[in-house]
């Protein structure tokens, strides 16, 4: 028996444009007539153009989380934020986490059951701050997804659990602890920056990022200006630069009351000779240096390379020397010099001013790790002074 298929007509119509100006075009068919395809199509045009009125599913195209996620962010966030911001807490979180859990993805399908699922599983390989910042993240999307018309809700919802983060108490030197390190500094080849560093309580990345036009060597001044950082950009190349600070709070002026320390900037060089194929006979090359804490070269300091190469060796020396003197961070020596200041009867008010803070709200924690007799000699002072 030879079976003769039914020929079938064909309609299309243009529906519009979706969210990248493309045609939305569609094909209707019938077995019966032209006409009857043509009949099929105007109904679901009607059905759509009512739905585009009403607010309805055909107002909402269908768009993937990939192919809107990182618009979004080159749009509304990129201008608005610096570099190394931009790549490390929302570009890299987007490509590296969420985008091979929710790329294929419709927006509009997106659920919260989903993104609780996303960190349920996350929890068993990353701390909760990356989680956090990757949920920070998607929300951001998620939102600008909605008031642009790709989903109907946010999906990330307050009722979504998120893992709690558990704070690691900062350490501090004590004052006797201070004093012997900050000898040892004098004495160490490159201990001139670790100096610096505990008699400021300024960053790391505002240390590597001093100009020699950032000191008044006259006054005893340090300017802060700038902080210097490195990220990989978002071709995954690292990039080194000196921008400006995260807030105006940052912008100030710290005064240099330790002789010595002053002594030793007013001797540093500012120009400085070396073998740029790190071979005998060879000739030197002679630079000036912008910066006052910077490479072999004379160029800027890459900030883990500066934590490689001077604080890490000199933490180890410290150790070999002073074994019971716990080795801090970079970060904690600046926690160290606002405890002291405070310890010393520097107001709060004048201490945040000197650590670039806003308010005093960030020093709380300092007064948390204020032992007990910090605490009693400050109140003895007191009364003494009453």
């Amino acid at each position: 028996m030879i079976t003769i298929a039914q020929k079938r007509f064909e309609h299309k119509i243009t529906l519009g444009k979706d969210w990248r100006g493309t045609l939305i075009r569609k094909s209707f068919y019938s077995t019966k007539s032209k006409a009857d395809a043509k009949r099929k199509a105007e109904k679901y045009r009607a059905q759509y153009e009512l739905d585009l009125l009403c607010g309805g599913e055909a107002a909402r195209p269908r768009v993937r989380f990939r192919d809107w996620a990182e618009v979004c962010l080159e749009k509304y966030k990129r201008p608005f934020v610096k570099g190394n911001s931009y790549t490390g807490t929302y570009l890299h979180p987007l490509r590296d986490h969420l985008m091979p859990t929710f790329g294929d993805a419709v927006l509009e399908d997106i659920l919260p059951v989903h993104v609780q699922d996303y960190v349920n599983r996350m929890i068993k390989r990353y701390k909760p701050e990356t989680i956090k910042k990757d949920v920070a993240v998607l929300a951001f999307i998620m939102e600008h997804a909605v008031e642009n018309g790709y989903c109907k809700t946010n999906p990330v919802t307050k009722t979504i659990q998120l893992p709690r983060i558990e704070r690691a108490e900062k350490r501090a030197y004590t004052q006797e602890e201070y004093n012997k390190v900050y000898e040892f500094c004098k004495k160490y080849p490159d201990g001139l920056s670790i100096m610096v560093l505990m008699e400021t309580g300024i960053s790391r990345s505002e240390l590597l990022g001093l100009r020699w036009d950032d000191l008044d060597l006259e006054t005893g001044t340090l300017f802060i200006n700038q902080g210097l950082v490195s990220y990989k950009d978002a071709n995954g190349q690292w990039v080194t630069e000196s921008e400006g600070l995260k807030n105006s709070y940052r912008k100030r002026a710290i005064p240099i009351v330790d002789p010595e320390l002053l002594r030793r900037l007013r001797a540093k060089p500012r120009r400085i000779s070396y073998n740029p194929n790190y071979t005998e006979g060879h000739d030197t090359v002679v630079v000036d240096t912008g910066y006052v804490f910077h490479s072999p070269t004379g160029k800027p300091y890459q900030p883990n390379n500066w934590n490689n190469r001077v604080f890490l060796p000199f933490m180890k020396a410290l150790h070999e020397a002073y074994p019971d003197i716990p080795q801090l961070s970079a970060h904690e020596l600046r926690h160290t010099r606002a405890t002291l200041w405070i310890a010393q009867g520097v107001s709060a008010f004048l201490t945040a001013r000197l650590l670039g803070h806003s308010d005093t709200k960030m020093l709380m924690k300092i007064y948390d790790h204020t032992d007990e007799g910090t605490l009693r000699k400050v109140l003895e002072d007191a009364k003494m002074q009453g």
